[in-house]
């Protein structure tokens, strides 16, 4: 639920034309890269806006990423046409979570793929 709402979220990022609304203190505590990004000495967003541009990176990679991030576990992914285009979705995934430092969502994907 704190994923699916607004509540208490204190940093926007965009991807692509799409807005998510998150929590840095929950990103910084998943992914070290994120710590970094939000906390370390030169932090890479905008302290007035609390923005944050994701670039090389689909809208949707990035929802299953914070899913991930949010719950521990990869979202459904029922929505996708077929096994082809599921496994496109777990590549991507994997290159995020490589991006992100996040080895246990890398080992998840290596494991479908």
């Amino acid at each position: 639920m704190l994923l699916e709402g607004k509540k208490g979220a204190d940093v926007v990022m965009k991807v692509g034309e799409e807005t998510f609304y998150a929590h840095k203190i929950v990103l910084a505590m998943r992914s070290p890269v994120f710590d970094a990004e939000l906390y370390g000495p030169m932090a890479m967003w905008d302290k007035e806006k609390q923005c944050i541009q994701i670039v090389d990176m689909q809208p949707a990679v990035f929802r299953a990423l914070l899913h991930f991030i949010y719950t521990d576990s990869l979202p459904a992914m029922d929505d996708l046409l077929d096994s082809h285009d599921k496994r496109e979705m777990i590549r991507h995934l994997l290159v995020a979570a490589d991006r992100y430092a996040m080895d246990r969502l890398k080992l998840m994907c290596e494991a479908i793929l």
